[in-house]
């Protein structure tokens, strides 16, 4: 086609798409009208242009790399392991096995230090796949244990991948630790991760807040305030930066707000490509790693198979949002124990939106969305904002002692828990679209929002814990 019959139509600013939509509105006001606030206070316009992206003047090609191109011919563009979770405990070898042959390709495993690694991992082949550990209360005995059952079974250490799933402050939230050992032990581990070339040790792990009932901001900018520190501390002790920032991934729980998530995961990556630079280290932004889970804060209790919508939205907000580890949590997991049958829809929906969405045909889908592309920039905005005011109040530690942090975290989950009560927020099969036959328990009563499983005991309970116990 050689003629350019779009010439014929005027250019139409934003603007003139404003003045027709007060027009439309009758007198309404449009901001009150059409534009909607997050709980960070961005605000949502009912529509986007490339005027948008260009006021902001900070996206570019460089924000946009979140892969780098595959190696291998014929590969897809966009991969991401699908991650099965392993309790030493409770999970047999022979579940391992069966996971890894439909469709698993990656493991997450719970270590103190003393499992039988032989008998677990049994005819498992680490070089293939990747491992992310979840330490025990001592991250260096969990380490090393992982480390001996590499070197006793004759695999090399370069070529094991994955990450110890440990942020050293964040987990001072679950268990009293004083500053210093943190230190110590950050330093212990990056000293044993020699060893492991393509092996991760430090966590920014943004899923404890989220899980608490946090906001996004507030996710985002608690844990990277935290990592700041955890650099300050270590660079001030003679270790190189670079080294710290090379044995970093991103661990995120994402949520059903569908496209401030997919902002949330990119954010993600491009605030740790711009604080390294800081630092005079560069990353190449496709070479950060990013683990990703399935929400546990947005679970519920009440038509427990309705998680399965959450978990498939959630999972793909990871997927576009350029994760590279997706854990899919079983979509009963907040009864405590999941059968069989979750623990393989949780398998299969990383697999299907693979093998049948073809999520992974393509490297970006979201590049061109005006929408997500301005979005992205305001919040990349609001949580630099929120970070030099945390830096200005003293850093993440201080705020930790003085409570501030597991109070505003406290806050902004009331509000949600209150915002679905009053049907602000719909949650299905919750406040809407109710399965009339769980609306009572056992003892014939109305269940409350009490319980809802909306605030995760282990996270909203270590943030309680430590407003009144400190080290």
């Amino acid at each position: 086609m050689k003629e350019n019959l779009f010439e014929e139509f005027p250019h139409i600013t934003k603007e003139d798409w404003i003045r027709q939509a007060v027009r439309d509105l009758k007198g309404k006001d449009f901001e009150a009208t059409l534009v909607t606030e997050t709980s960070d206070g961005i605000k949502i316009a009912p529509f986007y242009s490339a005027e948008d992206v260009e006021k902001n003047g900070k996206q570019g090609s460089e924000k946009r790399s979140i892969l780098p191109n595959p190696s291998v011919a014929g590969f897809s563009p966009r991969y991401w392991s699908n991650v099965f979770e392993v309790e030493a405990k409770k999970t047999a070898n022979n579940e391992i096995l069966l996971a890894l042959e439909k469709g698993a390709d990656a493991l997450l495993i719970s270590l103190e230090g003393h499992e039988n690694l032989d008998h677990l991992l049994h005819k498992v082949l680490p070089q293939y796949i990747q491992i992310f550990i979840v330490p025990g209360k001592n991250p260096y005995a969990s380490l090393q244990h992982f480390l001996n059952w590499v070197k006793r079974n004759g695999f090399d250490s370069s070529e094991i991948q994955g990450g110890l799933l440990w942020d050293g402050f964040a987990n001072t939230l679950r268990e009293q630790e004083g500053k210093d050992k943190v230190i110590e032990l950050a330093a212990s581990l990056l000293e044993i991760a020699k060893e492991l070339d393509q092996f991760k040790v430090f966590s920014i792990d943004s899923s404890v807040y989220h899980n608490a009932g946090a906001s996004t901001v507030q996710e985002l900018s608690y844990s990277f305030s935290a990592y700041i520190e955890l650099l300050d501390e270590l660079t001030e002790r003679g270790v190189q930066a670079k080294e710290i920032f090379e044995k970093t991934l991103l661990k995120a729980a994402v949520g059903s707000d569908y496209f401030m998530e997919m902002a949330k995961i990119r954010t993600s990556r491009f605030l740790f490509h711009q604080l390294a630079k800081l630092y005079q280290v560069t990353i190449p932004m496709e070479n950060i790693f990013i683990f990703s889970s399935t929400s546990f804060w947005t679970k519920s209790k009440i038509d427990v198979h309705t998680n399965m919508l959450r978990n498939t939205t959630e999972a793909m907000a990871a997927i576009l949002g350029g994760c590279n580890a997706l854990q899919v949590l079983p979509h009963d997991v907040v009864l405590g124990n999941s059968d069989s049958f979750s623990i393989r829809m949780a398998r299969n929906i990383s697999n299907i939106l693979k093998e049948e969405s073809y999520l992974d045909k393509v490297l970006d889908p979201m590049a061109g969305s005006y929408y997500l592309e301005s979005l992205i920039d305001d919040l990349f905005a609001a949580v630099q904002s929120k970070l030099l005011e945390i830096e200005s109040s003293g850093g993440w530690w201080k705020l930790y002692q003085s409570s501030k942090i597991q109070n505003s975290v406290k806050v902004m989950a009331e509000q949600k828990m209150v915002s679905i009560q009053k049907g602000a927020r719909t949650k299905i099969g919750v406040n809407k679209f109710t399965n009339p036959k769980e609306v009572f328990n056992k003892d014939n009563k109305i269940v409350g929002v009490e319980d809802w499983q909306l605030m995760p005991v282990r996270e909203s309970e270590m943030m309680e814990k430590n407003q009144t116990q400190k080290p």
